[in-house]
């Protein structure tokens, strides 16, 4: 992307978060269907398009042909490239064609000269853009934000403020504990609730690797996951704000389902469904009065308002132990019910069975009655919320109650109506 043209720099993030979000998960909506969706005219959308594939590699998203529309999905090889593409875009959604000249050209003069001061490195700059001409107090905030930043620091000599780069913070690090670091970035990256920091050091620790150490670190990958949900990287910023008001103890103002509705709310809990990959915030409603459930793919904007005083600390405590019997989200006034399923599987070709549900089993206490035959037991919430994962186990599992949920029978009526589609059978 050239610097003398600025069209394709991010500034409003909203419209290419809900386009990526969609084409990444669903991949079945079309133009018109994000133009509706969006509210947004036809030309604003190509422009959005034409800033994400600016970001993206070539391919990344492609066409198909569904009747008379052609709808978007994206490519992606999980197993062969743990590349978060998606975090491109986010990363790059705040900077300036004068972000990117302060950050590329202040360095580069001072590798050439050891200190500068900012009059210096003012007259040094080149000029290279009309629209991103650089001042003495422009060039002074840049010049901070590359300190704050740890890529330049200053020494005081005499009147004058000199700047030079930082000390390289890898190199007292052997090869072997660089690719340690790599590979625990590499997790981090994939399972913390805020992945982009481990994102960005671990990009940037792969340009060294290569630049400095002749070493490409794709050839030292050691981690495979099962899921991998890399579209959460586009609700970060949302979701530090959760996080922050709920370590603070501070109220939030929310915006969600495209900015329709709005509310204040007490920060519970945050839920994350680690099959399916959605996160969930448990809150409090003040205006309502009431307790909820949000989606935080679904919120807009999320900012700090105020202390929580007495009371409303008082609430969010009473919201401690929400999940304790969820399976994701969803609980009933009447409390936990008690469901009790019986798994018959083969124990010698079919061992994984078991293992399976003692790893995704939420806790449930499993009991062999006899060869081939187990019984496993929870307290939750809501057990209807268990029937897709009860139906992944197919004709090997059997709900034999579930208090007053009567969820077998919903399981039994969902079977009827499925065999009722195939005549045939």
């Amino acid at each position: 992307m050239s610097l003398s043209n600025s069209n394709y720099l991010i500034r409003d993030y909203e419209n290419i978060r809900a386009i990526l979000r969609d084409i990444y998960i669903y991949g079945c909506f079309s133009k018109d269907d994000f133009v509706e969706k969006l509210g947004i005219s036809s030309r604003k959308y190509d422009k959005e398009q034409q800033r994400i594939s600016a970001y993206l590699p070539e391919n990344f998203i492609q066409k198909r042909r569904v009747d008379k529309k052609a709808v978007l999905y994206c490519t992606y090889h999980g197993m062969e490239d743990s590349r978060n593409y998606l975090a491109d875009t986010y990363r790059n959604k705040s900077f300036t064609a004068l972000d990117i000249m302060a950050f590329f050209f202040v360095q580069q003069l001072l590798a050439e000269t050891e200190e500068m001061t900012a009059g210096e490195i003012l007259e040094a700059l080149p000029s290279l853009n009309d629209d991103a001409v650089f001042t003495k107090d422009n060039l002074r905030v840049k010049l901070d934000e590359l300190v704050e930043k740890g890529f330049i620091t200053t020494t005081k000599r005499g009147r004058s403020v000199k700047y030079r780069l930082c000390k390289d913070i890898w190199e007292d690090f052997s090869d072997e504990e660089l690719l340690d670091i790599f590979n625990y970035l590499e997790f981090m990256k994939n399972v913390s609730p805020i992945g982009m920091p481990y994102f960005f050091l671990q990009d940037k620790l792969k340009l060294y690797l290569k630049s400095s150490r002749d070493i490409d670190s794709s050839d030292y990958k050691v981690f495979s996951f099962k899921h991998n949900h890399l579209y959460n990287i586009l609700d970060n910023d949302v979701l530090l704000e959760i996080l922050k008001a709920k370590q603070k103890k501070r109220l939030l103002k929310v915006t969600y389902n495209n900015k329709q509705k709005e509310n204040t709310i007490i920060v519970g809990e945050i839920i994350h469904d680690s099959v399916y990959g959605r996160q969930y915030l448990h809150c409090y409603l003040l205006e309502s009065k009431r307790t909820s459930v949000i989606r935080i793919d679904r919120i807009d904007e999320a900012s700090d308002i105020g202390d929580l005083d007495d009371n409303e600390i008082r609430i969010q405590d009473g919201m401690r132990n929400f999940s304790d019997y969820c399976w994701c989200t969803s609980s009933t006034e009447s409390g936990p019910s008690e469901i009790v399923i019986h798994f018959m599987f083969d124990e010698e070709n079919e061992g994984y069975i078991k293992n399976r549900i003692l790893n995704e089993g939420h806790g449930g206490v499993l009991t062999k009655i006899r060869d081939g035959i187990y019984e496993y037991r929870l307290n939750i919430g809501d057990p209807d919320e268990m029937i897709p994962w009860i139906r992944s186990f197919g004709q090997r599992a059997k709900v034999i109650s579930s208090g007053e949920r009567k969820t077998e029978e919903k399981l039994k009526d969902d079977w009827k109506r499925a065999l009722e589609k195939y005549d045939s059978l």
